[in-house]
This record gives C-alpha cells, sequence and structure tokens, in this order.
C-alpha cells in the first residue's frame, strides 16, 4: 500500500469521527500557540528595549565617577584620561542636588552641567521640544526637562523665558542661583543616574565655578574594540579611585537578562504540550477500541501489523501536523495583538514602546516538527495494541 494511500485513507477516517479529531487537533493546538506567543513577544520587547537603551546611551560610552577614595576627578586626571590608547573624548560633568522655587512651593530637582554638545554625542537620543540650547559660556542660561516643563501633581510649568530660582546643595552648604530657560527637552528618562526629566542642564563653566572635582565624566572610545583596553589602562593607572561603568556590557547585560527570561517562559509554556500528548493518547486508544472490527477486517484483507501500525500513526501525525499549523497562526496573532499598547502588559516602563513581535522561522519550524512528533509518539502505544490484535478475535468483535 502507498504512502498516499494511508495518507488518504487517515483523512477519511478522521472525517467520519470529525467532533473527536477537532476536539484533538484542539488539544494540540495549545501547545505550539503558548511557545509561540511567549517567544515572539519577549523576543519582541527584548529587541525593543535593547534598541532603545543603546539610543539612550551608546555602546561607545564608558562612564567613571570618583569612588571618595583617593584621587579627586579634577582636569588634570581628565586629561590623562584623554591620553589612553583609543580614547576619542572625555566629557566631565558636574551634578548637584536642588530645589526650585515655585508658587506652589519647592519642587526637587538636580543640575546637570556639562559641555551641552558634547552632551549630545554621548546621549544621541536628547532632543529639544522648544526653545535653544545654551551657549558654552553662558552660564545663567539653561534648558529644563520635560517633567519640569510639563509637570504633574498640580506644579506650575516652567515655560521658555522664565527666569527661575533655585537653592543648589553642595559640599553640606546651599546657595541660591537664577537661571534663565532657553529650552525645553523631550521625554527622556534617565542617564547617568540621573532623571533628566527633573533636571536642569547648564553649561560646564557654572559647575566649574563651584569646584575644580568633577562629579564624573563619560568616556567616548573610537571602536568597541578598544572598550576593554581602555577600561584596563583605566584600573590600571587610578586602581579603585575610579567607578567603571560600560554602557556595551550594560546593554549586553540587559539582552541577556531577557533572553534567559525567554528560555525561562518557554520552558514554563512547554507544559502546555503534555495537553496534546494525553489528549491524542486517549483518543487513540478509544479509536483502537471502536475500530477493533474494522482492523480485524484489514488484517483479513491483507493488512500486516506494520500497515495497521503505520495508518494509526499516520492518522496521528495529520492531526498533530493540522493542529501544529493553527496553533503557530493562533499564536502569532496573540503575540501581535498582546504587544500592542492599548493592551499592555502591566509593566509601566515599557509605556509607550511601540513593539512589533519577532517571528524566528527556524524556531517556528522546530515547534511545528516537534508538536507533529510527539502527536506521533502519543500514538505509538495506541497503535501498537491495534497491530497485535488478533485478527479473528477482531473480527467476531462487538
Amino acid at each position: 500500500m502507498k504512502i498516499l494511500d494511508f495518507i488518504s485513507y487517515a483523512f477519511t477516517s478522521l472525517r467520519e469521527r470529525k467532533v473527536r479529531a477537532i476536539l484533538t487537533i484542539l488539544g494540540i493546538v495549545v501547545g505550539p500557540a503558548t511557545i509561540i506567543s511567549i517567544n515572539s513577544m519577549v523576543l519582541g520587547y527584548s529587541h525593543t528595549i535593547v534598541t532603545e537603551i543603546s539610543n539612550y546611551l551608546s555602546p561607545y560610552d564608558i562612564i567613571v565617577t570618583p569612588t571618595g577614595r583617593g584621587l579627586s576627578l579634577t582636569q588634570y586626571l581628565i586629561l590623562q584620561l584623554e591620553s589612553i590608547f583609543g580614547v576619542k573624548m572625555v566629557i566631565p560633568f558636574y551634578s548637584f542636588p536642588a530645589l526650585i522655587r515655585t508658587s506652589n512651593g519647592l519642587e526637587g530637582a538636580t543640575i546637570f552641567a556639562v559641555n551641552i554638545a558634547q552632551l549630545k554625542i554621548a546621549a544621541p537620543a536628547m532632543s529639544l521640544s522648544q526653545g535653544y540650547y545654551p551657549g558654552a559660556e553662558v552660564s545663567y542660561e539653561a534648558v529644563v526637562g520635560y517633567q519640569l516643563g510639563n509637570p504633574q501633581g498640580g506644579y506650575t510649568p516652567i515655560k521658555i523665558n522664565q527666569v527661575i530660582q533655585t537653592i543648589i546643595f553642595y559640599n553640606g552648604n546651599n546657595f541660591s542661583k537664577t537661571f534663565l530657560v532657553t529650552g525645553i527637552l523631550n521625554e527622556y528618562g534617565s542617564f547617568l543616574g540621573v532623571d533628566v526629566d527633573r533636571s536642569i542642564i547648564v553649561p560646564l563653566s557654572f559647575g566649574q565655578d563651584i569646584s575644580s572635582s568633577y562629579s564624573g565624566a563619560i568616556i567616548i572610545v573610537s571602536s568597541l574594540g578598544d572598550v576593554n583596553y581602555v577600561v584596563n589602562q583605566i584600573k590600571q593607572k587610578f586602581g579603585d579611585s575610579l567607578n567603571i561603568v560600560v554602557a556595551e556590557e550594560f546593554i549586553q547585560l540587559i539582552d541577556s537578562t531577557l533572553q534567559s527570561l525567554n528560555g525561562l517562559l518557554v520552558s514554563a509554556g512547554a507544559t502546555s504540550f503534555v495537553v496534546s500528548f494525553m489528549g491524542v493518547t486517549t483518543t487513540m486508544f478509544t479509536t483502537v477500541v471502536e475500530r477493533t472490527k474494522e482492523i480485524g477486517i484489514l488484517r483479513a484483507l491483507g493488512f500486516t501489523q506494520f500497515d495497521v501500525l503505520l495508518l494509526f500513526l499516520t492518522e496521528a501525525s495529520i492531526m498533530g501536523f493540522i493542529g501544529s499549523i493553527i496553533g503557530l497562526g493562533i499564536g502569532s496573532l496573540v503575540a501581535t495583538l498582546l504587544t500592542q499598547e492599548h493592551f499592555g502588559l502591566g509593566f509601566s516602563f515599557l509605556k509607550g514602546l511601540s513593539v512589533t513581535p519577532v517571528f524566528s522561522l527556524v524556531f517556528m519550524l522546530e515547534v511545528l516538527a516537534f508538536s507533529t512528533i510527539l502527536s506521533v509518539l502519543a500514538a505509538f502505544g495506541p497503535a501498537y495494541r491495534a497491530s497485535k490484535l488478533d485478527p479473528n478475535k477482531a473480527l467476531r468483535y462487538e
């Protein structure tokens, strides 16, 4: 008997037992649908989050801050950092806690003093919603973060050309300073541990008037291949006097964490295959009992034990294949729906991200093959039992 004949006969048998076949196929659908939806969603979020982080923090950045043990981050030390082979640019900065006087009282903020032209290289996603950046030497001009220009909780928004009064804290003391607001930033988030959306960004010269020791520095290397060399040179030259944060390592850590999460969720979702395994096994055992007389007739017509075994396994593989295909389609649809913003996943840090699920063709083919093979394995016991039935007893079965 040719393989096409087995397939044709199997389809005929499934059509004759339509309701049972449909229920079995639905049980098989659960596994592939769960795995594909989880995998494609996590890969989509992983790709989007890593891309977003890469936009906000360049992989060429190395951030150093004083540990408080040993050297201070002075201009002399900045020059030493600039002399390291592979260093393209060093951007020193100051960070001071501050309060803004408003009509509703004092509002917390951070004064971030930096060479703004250089900062835009280190943080390419930072941009203005309105206004302009202050000049390098104009220490009384400033741009404010998005939340200061668009506050919540009853605070009065800061506007372009407004003069703001601040109280700045440094080294156990505080002093007042006024700034002319020249621009308001778009929503950004955090950078170097500073909440940019609640910051007042001023030229570096403002910080230099306060202290000769910087709060930290951003080191931009010439190529990704120079990152490890530069980090090792900093450690050799300055020991434990500087904390070092490598942006590329941070990005890789986020990516590997999300990949691990994907593996964990997919493993948990794989338990849904137990449903399809038990469903196929139960259905095939019941089918063998109901078709005992039919099996006897087939054996009387010349079917061998192997032919009967192959016939039942073909039916199982057809149900497994159809169920897997439907499962892949449903899983893809569910992933697409759940990654839309209006569905959300309950995580505030993902708010506003435009996420598209990532479908791996290789992974989908692997799931298709695994689910189909699992269906065949689930049917093997009942199929083997059918092939071992005595033809004479089977013909007399009622």
